[in-house]
C-alpha cells in the first residue's frame, strides 16, 4: 500500500516522513526464507525490523540483498573498523539517520571512539585527528556518495594497503551502503522500536 503525501517534520539533514510511502510488512506476512535470515542474523544486533519488512515486499530481492549484505558483514576481509568507517561516512553523507543509528554500536565495537563516531558526521573531516588510513576511507565514501569519482591519488592510498580484493569489497561496502540509505530515505521506512523488536521476535 502506498501512502499520500502528508506533511513532515524538520531535521538536520532535511525532512522526514511522518507515514511511510511504502510500510514495512508485519513479520507474519514474511515469506519463510525472510523470517529465517532474520534469525540467522541475530548477532548484527535490533534494528532490521523494519528495513527486512521493507525488503519483504519483493521477497526475491530481499533474499538476493540480504545474502550479499551477510558476505560483506561476515565473510569480508576489510577489517570491521574500515567497513563500520565506510557505512557511517555514506550514511551521513547521504541523510540516512535510520542505517548511521544502527552502526554506532558496531563502530564502536570496532574500536571507534565516540569522538570519531561524530566526527564522521562533520562536514570537515580536517577537524578530528584522523589516522592516515581512517582518513583515505573516509574521504573514499565522500568521493562515491558524491560525484561518483575517486582521485588517482587516492586510490593509490588505498591500493598501498589494502589487497585487491579487499579494494573491490570497499567500494562494494560503500555501493550497497547508499543502495539502502537512498531505499530508506525515499520510502521514508521508520526506525525500529523497542515494540517492533519485540513483535517480530515472537513470530
Amino acid at each position: 500500500m502506498v501512502t499520500p503525501d502528508g506533511p513532515t517534520p524538520a531535521t538536520s539533514r532535511g525532512t522526514r516522513m511522518l507515514t511511510p510511502r511504502i510500510p514495512p510488512l508485519p513479520a507474519d506476512q514474511w515469506p519463510p526464507a525472510l523470517r529465517d535470515l532474520l534469525g540467522a542474523s541475530s548477532q548484527d544486533g535490533p534494528g532490521r525490523v523494519n528495513l527486512f519488512g521493507t525488503l519483504a515486499h519483493h521477497p526475491p530481492l530481499a533474499e538476493a540483498w540480504l545474502r550479499l549484505a551477510q558476505v560483506l558483514t561476515h565473510q569480508g576481509t576489510l577489517t570491521m573498523r574500515d567497513r563500520e568507517l565506510a557505512i557511517l561516512r555514506t550514511s551521513y553523507r547521504l541523510g540516512c539517520d535510520f542505517v548511521r543509528a544502527r552502526h554506532e554500536e558496531h563502530a564502536r565495537l570496532a574500536g571507534l571512539t565516540g569522538a570519531d563516531v561524530a566526527a564522521t558526521g562533520s562536514p570537515d573531516l580536517s577537524a578530528h585527528p584522523w589516522h592516515p588510513a581512517d582518513l583515505a576511507v573516509l574521504t573514499t565514501a565522500d568521493h562515491l556518495a558524491g560525484p561518483r569519482e575517486l582521485p588517482e591519488s587516492l586510490w593509490r592510498q588505498l591500493a598501498d594497503r589494502l589487497r585487491a580484493e579487499q579494494l573491490v569489497e570497499l567500494l562494494l561496502v560503500i555501493g550497497q551502503c547508499a543502495m539502502v540509505c537512498t531505499t530508506l530515505n525515499t520510502l521514508g521506512t521508520p526506525p525500529d522500536t523497542p515494540t517492533t523488536n519485540a513483535d517480530a521476535a515472537e513470530r
